[in-house]
């Protein structure tokens, strides 16, 4: 780390439990964001603030004016630009350090090849199927899961390691 990052992480590096190890190893690390809706969307500049070194987000749709109350990365400028380049903007903007690749195709055909790539995925998709499909990949590849889902003003996150045994 140059003494440009450790500035800019300094708050964490603070903490004992992240300091300076746990610093570079944010920055070393690729994380995979499925969905740059609701929840991916704040994650998104929390990742990017706090040193992911890689992210891949991936997400096929287009901003719309009734997004934009509640994903708050995208502006009114962005409606019909797709959320993962609206995101990425906003992403660099805050830390432009970090390496951003755009997924706008993640399907049943790459799903497995993009969590293969990732130290940890993060879902942030509203559908059962999408959700099932990501936490199988997660298995196979043996890439950590973190799922989270929000309906009104219910929500739940889990962190899975599905490919180990008990």
């Amino acid at each position: 780390m140059n003494d440009q990052d450790l500035l800019r992480y300094s708050r964490q590096i603070m903490l004992p439990e992240v300091g300076i190890e746990g610093q570079q190893a944010l920055l070393d690390s690729t994380m995979l964001l499925i969905g740059v809706g609701g929840l991916g969307s704040p994650s998104a500049m929390y990742l990017a603030a706090a040193g992911v070194g890689h992210l891949i987000i991936a997400d096929f749709d287009k901003v719309e004016l009734s997004n934009l109350q509640r994903q708050v990365i995208h502006h009114t400028d962005d409606i019909g630009e797709f959320k993962v380049d609206s995101a990425k903007a906003k992403m660099l903007a805050i830390n432009p350090t970090i390496k951003i690749t755009t997924v706008k195709d993640l399907s049943e055909n790459n799903l497995n090849a993009w969590v293969a790539k990732a130290d940890i995925v993060l879902d942030g998709t509203d559908n059962f199927d999408t959700r099932f499909k990501v936490n199988q990949a997660c298995v196979i590849e043996t890439t950590p899961l973190v799922s989270a889902a929000v309906i009104r003003f219910e929500g739940q996150l889990s962190v899975f390691k599905g490919y180990e045994v008990d």
